[in-house]
């Protein structure tokens, strides 16, 4: 009698052990790379404390992971996979490097450090794509940790505030941002808006929003993994998606306003999904009648002095943030045809704007790479985005994705500069193998065969009404040209 081989057992990763090897072996092995997964997640999420390097730039303990998580790119093959985002993002601040190089015009060592900043950022990209298809669940869990520690430390400092003090403040050490040690006491005393362990609230609020919305869709069952978390993921998912939220809200940052309304999308997303049963209605009344009024009136409490200038503050940094997209535009439209289509160079926006407005910087990452690489990153641009429309189309036009995908661009967009900011590429290169974490979402249509907002199944064709279908055809030749 032939002995079949026994099928080589398989670790917890996904990944097939030696053929006869021990289970054990392998164990301690996928502990250790769902331990990095975590950690990956965790850490890209901390932008502080960090190690300077030079005066406008530093070191992340989530570059650092980032940079050995994005080595597994060199050991698959590339085919059908989305790594290619990383090159054709830097493929313009290349050529525009080159482009000033040849012109003489500007600061070449400026525009080297630039594309050395984006390409050390972007590789949060590879490495989401990477573990992100296998390793999701500890993915999510160090994110959702992050952002619950982010919620807690934006308690403190709203508590601590309203008492004139700043606490943690020494742990702010990146120069790649707004020296927030420099700024401790003006943001203690006058400002007093809390963001956790981050550059300042506008970054805070552009890097949790699209993840506060994931997890609400999650708990609301529009979202299904491809993998089941265990109960005690998914409170610490639903405690990162309240806490994160209420940060964003009391931040009181534009984007809250952008969060909110991607929130209200996914409420009424829920509530025509939802089966109409007598134990929905419970929890549509929590949701519509307590939950959703109390988040906007939250909200709008919290923004009400930036909107309607109460403040001393007023909206003055929303008109700055308009004025440095204008100036930035009017650069690149009165230069020549090389900067047109080249850009101005990497980096070489912020000293202009400098010199002409008295401005930090132009106010937007995507922005503000159109206007360094010219018509080359507009054409790249375009490319990233007609692959995650494509990614769209192969979710059958998910509105949730579209919805996380839409507060993800307003943030890089309109709401911070920071492109050192990780958590940004993270969510880009998740929104990239999103069908591969996610299962393809169910036609539209609830439990049971049930038509929304109806009571009454869907009658389904019976057998013998089929048959009386199919007696009505007409007869098919036989291959041998009889009929049959």
């Amino acid at each position: 009698m032939t002995a079949w081989p026994r099928p080589s057992p398989r670790t917890d990763f996904g990944v097939a052990a030696p053929f006869g090897g021990p289970r054990a072996t392998a164990a301690p092995r996928a502990r250790r790379i769902n331990l990095f997964a975590a950690s990956l997640g965790f850490f890209c999420f901390l932008p502080y404390p960090s190690l300077p390097v030079g005066n406008m730039s530093a070191i992340q303990i989530g570059n650092v992971l980032t940079f050995f998580a994005s080595l597994g790119v060199l050991m698959v093959p590339w085919k059908r996979r989305p790594f290619f985002i990383y090159p054709v993002i830097l493929a313009p601040l290349c050529l525009a490097t080159f482009a000033v190089a040849v012109a003489g015009n500007a600061d070449v060592s400026l525009c080297l450090k630039c594309v050395i900043t984006w390409a050390v950022a972007c590789l949060a990209v590879l490495a989401t794509q990477v573990y992100g298809p296998r390793h999701a669940a500890d993915l999510l869990t160090g994110i959702a940790a992050a952002t619950v520690l982010h919620a807690v430390i934006g308690a403190w400092q709203f508590y601590a505030f309203s008492q004139g003090d700043f606490p943690l403040w020494r742990l702010y050490v990146n120069p790649s941002f707004l020296s927030v040690q420099n700024n401790a006491e003006i943001i203690a005393q006058y400002i007093q808006r809390p963001f956790g362990i981050f550059p300042e609230p506008s970054a805070m609020s552009a890097s949790l929003a699209p993840w506060v919305l994931f997890w609400f869709a999650h708990r609301c069952g529009l979202v299904r993994f491809r993998f089941e978390p265990a109960p005690w993921q998914r409170t610490l998912f639903s405690a990162a998606a309240l806490g994160g939220l209420g940060l964003i809200i009391v931040s009181r940052s534009g984007h809250a306003a952008v969060t909110l309304a991607g929130l209200l999308v996914i409420a009424f997303l829920w509530f025509v999904r939802c089966e109409a049963s007598i134990r929905t209605y419970p929890a549509i009344l929590l949701v519509f009648g307590v939950a959703l009024p109390l988040a906007l009136w939250f909200g709008g409490q919290a923004l009400a002095d930036r909107l309607g200038g109460k403040s001393e503050l007023g909206n003055s940094s929303w008109e700055d943030r308009t004025n440095s997209l204008k100036i930035g535009f009017s650069l690149l439209t009165d230069g020549d045809a090389a900067t047109a289509a080249f850009g101005l160079g990497p980096g070489i926006s912020s000293p202009l704007i400098q010199s002409l407005a008295h401005l930090e910087a132009v106010w937007s990452i995507s922005l503000t790479y159109v206007y360094e690489t010219g018509l080359v990153g507009l054409l790249a641009v375009g490319w990233i985005g007609s692959f995650l429309l494509r990614t769209w189309k192969k979710m059958r036009c998910d509105l949730v994705y579209l919805t996380i995908a839409a507060v993800w661009f307003i943030g890089i967009t309109l709401t911070t500069s920071y492109w050192q900011l990780l958590p940004l590429w993270v969510a880009l290169g998740w929104l990239t193998v999103w069908p591969e974490i996610c299962r393809v979402p169910e036609p539209f249509r609830s439990a049971g065969g049930r038509l929304p907002g109806s009571r009454l199944p869907v009658r389904p064709r019976s057998p013998a009404r089929a048959r009386r279908w199919t007696s009505r055809m007409p007869p098919q030749p036989s291959p041998t040209g009889g009929t049959p």
